[in-house]
Parts: C-alpha cells; structure tokens; sequence
C-alpha cells in the first residue's frame, strides 16, 4: 500500500508541475574464571548495525503489496547519494537524494526534464518528504524506545518517534513528515528488524501511523550486498530545471 502511495504522490506532483509550466580496555592478566562473557544487550547490538551500516554502499528494496510495485534502489556511501525507482505504467519514475537535494525524473508529464528540488524548502506535509532519506531505518532506529532479541539476528520493539534524530537535511525532512502525520501515535510505534551475521542492518519493519493518505502503511525495507560497488552521480545539465514553487507545498 505504501509504495503505491509513493507513486500516487509523485504524480499527483507531475501534474502541478505541468499546470504551472515545469572497546573497553580489561586487565592484561588472564581471566581466572573461563565463564563466556555476557551477551550485549539488544539496543547495543542494533545500534551497532545501524552505525555500521550508515557507511558502505548497498542495495534496497521498499516492498509493495506485489513484488512489481516494490521500489528498488541503491545508495552510494562515497557520495553520500541515493536513488531510487519504480515501473508505473510506461513510467519508470526515478529519484536522486544528495543530503540537501531531489531530483525527480522519469515520468511522461516532465517531458524529458528533471525535476530539482531543495530538501529544506519542502512544506512538512509534503509526501515527496518520503523519499528524502533512502537510509530511513538508519533515522527512525535513532528513537528506539525499546527493543527485545525474539531469535538469533532478529528484533522487535517500540519507536518513539519524537526521540528520533536525523544527521542530513533529508532524514530531518522525513522524520518531520512522519511526525506531523503520526500526530499523538508517534510514541509508540512497534517494529521489527533484522541484523545479518557480518553485523549489518537487513531488514526494518514498521507500520508507520496514518502516513498513506491518513491511513497506516506498512513501511519494509531490505537492505542487501553491503560494500559493492555503488556510483550515483548527481544530475546535471540543460535537463534539469528547477521545480514549481507549487510542488514544494503540495499536500
């Protein structure tokens, strides 16, 4: 439902665009006692993934209600680039997110153009606030209220979304969007994740609390091949133009 959601908004912005013209140190000596040492707790655990994560390349997917809407995409750590994509009709709507930058492509209304946006100008009900931060999980698990170890690698607990801190323009942006959508449910907000055995965060789960159109979306995201080789360049050119003011407010 979410994904849908997604593209739904993205077009929705297609056509305002075309109406207006665009470790801790221990003794040296050897332990007496051959007792393993205590487990770390959960919250460490996920917050090492999260921190570990946040620095290499990897590949994502926002899954949908079918496995043709889901949303594929891959984040480039060097630079510090997002991107994202998904088939829509003969569509194949594409965003690009720097820290403090969109750009929006892909769809027959833009007529070949790209759409560029500034991420500090979009109004806080913006759904385009959605694809500010292709990392989200990385931002959201920065409000853990608590969490629990259910097997091996596998998490679940609560957000409080309000505790909730983004380091870049665009995480800021979508937490400010889930926020004011969330409304007196941001505090409790029940999740599930993943952590693989190199220590990386694989999977989120989370039903975000009235972010599709006023109703709840389930928000899953997969991280995976963590390290490879990722390049996205940033665009630019005669292409590019500048967005309407319209679609920065849209709501």
């Amino acid at each position: 439902m979410l994904s849908r959601f997604i593209v739904g908004s993205v077009l929705g912005t297609a056509l305002i665009a075309t109406l207006t013209g665009c470790s801790a140190g221990g003794s040296t000596a050897a332990p007496a006692s051959s007792a393993a040492s205590p487990a770390p707790e959960p919250a460490t655990v996920l917050a090492a993934a999260v921190a570990k994560t946040a620095g290499v390349n990897l590949k994502v997917v926002l899954a949908g209600d079918k496995a043709e809407e889901n949303v594929t995409g891959s984040y480039d750590a060097t630079h510090k680039i997002g991107s994202i994509a998904q088939a829509s009709g003969t569509d194949r709507m594409t965003i690009i997110a720097t820290p403090d930058d969109l750009y929006l492509a892909g769809l027959s209304d833009f007529k070949g153009k790209t759409m560029h946006l500034k991420i500090a100008k979009l109004d806080a009900k913006s759904p385009l606030a959605m694809f500010a931060d292709v990392l989200t999980p990385l931002t959201l698990l920065t409000g853990v209220k608590d969490v629990s170890l259910t097997a091996p690698g596998s998490f679940t607990g609560t957000l409080d979304l309000t505790k909730a801190q983004g380091a870049t323009p665009g995480s800021r942006k979508f937490l400010d969007y889930v926020l004011a959508a969330a409304a007196d449910r941001a505090k409790a907000v029940k999740f599930t994740a993943s952590v693989n055995e190199q220590g990386y965060l694989a999977e989120f789960d989370a039903t975000l609390p009235n972010i599709a159109d006023g109703k709840d979306g389930e928000y899953n995201l997969k991280f995976s091949d963590f390290g490879s080789p990722v390049t996205i360049t940033k665009p630019t050119g005669s292409k590019v133009v500048e967005a309407p003011a319209a679609l920065y407010s849209q709501q």
